[in-house]
């Protein structure tokens, strides 16, 4: 499994652009999260995990590799199947739509690893059930992109909230730290992720 990480560089320049996030870079030192390296099934990790619990997708994702064997398209085209271990059906149709994708050769990693933050997101929103934020999570764990803040994640936001007491829902005046954060959005989003937990 790959490893998604902050380097020392990236702390310091964080820390230079944000002083609030600074302190809590310096606190919690160089962190890091588990990537995939295999990025359909990673794509198909993070259309489980939509819009439940940690635990609820670790269950059906246990759940969807014991009965599947391997997360791979070949094995993914039957959303009755896919259905049949615990998805809704819209995430059965998506992943199975996804598979069909890559059994055809219009998707590939190596198609995705080529195409800029942008066109992924293009590509696999046109897909039924893939929306912004299944999309930027393939880019940060999927495709180990550098300079992704999604706010479209409800922790992102919280962290945000947490350290510079923002409304949650202010995407407004969120957005302005994109560009704050950039080229090292990937590195902030982890440390935002680890605040909206601890602080």
């Amino acid at each position: 499994m790959s490893v998604i990480s902050c380097t020392a560089q990236q702390a310091e320049l964080l820390s230079q652009r944000d002083e609030k996030l600074g302190k809590f870079i310096k606190k919690k030192g160089i962190i890091s999260r588990d990537g995939f390296d295999d990025v359909f099934s990673g794509i198909c990790y993070n259309i489980v995990n939509q819009q439940i619990s940690m635990k609820a997708c670790e269950a059906l994702w246990t759940r969807l590799c014991e009965q599947l064997s391997e997360i791979a398209p070949q094995n993914c085209l039957d959303a009755a199947k896919l259905k049949a271990c615990g998805l809704s059906q819209s995430k059965a149709n998506c992943i199975a739509e996804c598979a069909k994708r890559f059994t055809t050769g219009e998707l590939s990693a190596q198609k995705l690893r080529d195409m800029t933050d942008t066109e992924v997101k293009t590509a696999l929103t046109t897909i039924k059930g893939i929306g912004e934020w299944t999309a930027e999570m393939t880019l940060i764990f999927c495709l180990g992109r550098d300079d992704v803040l999604s706010l479209s994640d409800f922790g992102i936001r919280k962290g945000l909230s947490l350290l510079h007491d923002i409304d949650i829902k202010n995407i407004k005046e969120m957005k302005k730290f994109k560009k704050l954060y950039s080229p090292c959005g990937t590195a902030a989003s982890l440390y935002l992720w680890k605040a909206a937990r601890e602080l």
